[in-house]
């Protein structure tokens, strides 16, 4: 049976494998309304699945950036450029499952806590 300690010990390898995934980024953006300018974040939901050694993390996350839209001109073709992007966690489970004695471990939202810390330090500055 694994135990929180044995879960806060993969912090290093998922920090590693949310740093290298492929993010979706969503879109940041200023917009009016009766209160006046406001930033509004449309972000993308992005996931992450860490199944070895009979565990399964799924962690799920958005990501929002700032970007530069150039709709170009007649001789510039339109680009868009990453500024700065960002990300938060909206979800972890983890499960373990030991096959020696047919037994799934569920841990809860508060036992993946540190895990949950951890990957919203990474995500605070992914570009």
């Amino acid at each position: 049976m694994k135990t929180i300690a044995d879960l806060n010990a993969l912090i290093p390898t998922l920090v590693e494998l949310i740093r290298n995934n492929d993010h979706e980024i969503g879109e940041s953006y200023y917009e009016q309304d009766e209160d006046g300018w406001g930033r509004c974040d449309d972000s993308t939901t992005n996931y992450l699945c860490y199944e070895e050694d009979g565990w399964l993390i799924e962690v799920t996350y958005e990501c929002c950036g700032e970007w530069d839209n150039d709709p170009g001109d007649y001789w510039t073709p339109p680009s868009c450029d990453l500024r700065r992007a960002w990300g938060e966690v909206t979800e972890i489970t983890a499960t373990h499952y030991d096959e020696d004695i047919d037994e799934e471990s569920e841990f809860s939202e508060e036992d993946v806590n540190k895990l949950w810390i951890a990957l919203d330090e990474e995500l605070k500055d992914i570009a």
